[in-house]
């Protein structure tokens, strides 16, 4: 009796992990930004992207996003935030950085719901990829469905992702 007990209660495990990784997909009422086809390659000196991500953009500002357009990052009681690596061809940090600003305006609005908007957070710069970038920490307050939006001296990239209510698995 007590083994019956014993595989009843894997059983059920198993079948309450399926549910939590299925909690992780993204809904169908998010249309979450895919890889572009033909895919975006960046300028040289920069090198290609990792794994399990894509460029998304043209030369004059593109970003890096996960191609199943999950957003991913540390879970706080703040949000869900993360490092968010922008590039412009010919952006140098030494001569485009002015006040510690590199002139990048980032939103991003929740469209499957009611949250704050998110404005501007602070730009700063980095070394990734081959060259330099422009560096943000951006958090979204809440999960859901996100439209964040780049803009770079009138050169603008948006993209939809999709924030998980909680954390994924670390190995992601």
């Amino acid at each position: 009796m007590r083994n019956g007990r014993f595989i009843f209660a894997l059983l059920l495990g198993c079948v309450f992990s399926q549910s939590s990784i299925a909690a992780d997909q993204v809904p169908d009422i998010c249309p979450v930004t895919k890889p572009p086809h033909p895919a975006f390659v960046p300028p040289a000196p920069f090198t290609a992207n990792e794994e399990g991500r894509f460029w998304l953009g043209t030369k004059a500002l593109w970003t890096s996003l996960n191609d199943d357009g999950i957003w991913t990052g540390i879970v706080s009681p703040r949000g869900t935030r993360n490092k968010f690596w922008w590039w412009r061809e010919g952006w140098k940090y030494d001569t485009d950085l002015r006040a510690n600003e590199p002139g990048l305006i980032i939103t991003a609005r929740r469209i499957d719901g009611v949250a704050p908007m998110v404005n501007k957070p602070r730009v700063t710069n980095g070394l990734l990829s081959g060259g330099w970038s422009m560096l943000t920490v951006l958090e979204l307050p809440t999960s859901g469905c996100w439209e964040i939006t780049g803009n770079y001296r009138s050169e603008y990239v948006s993209m939809v992702v999709w924030v998980p209510d909680k954390p994924l698995d670390e190995t992601r």
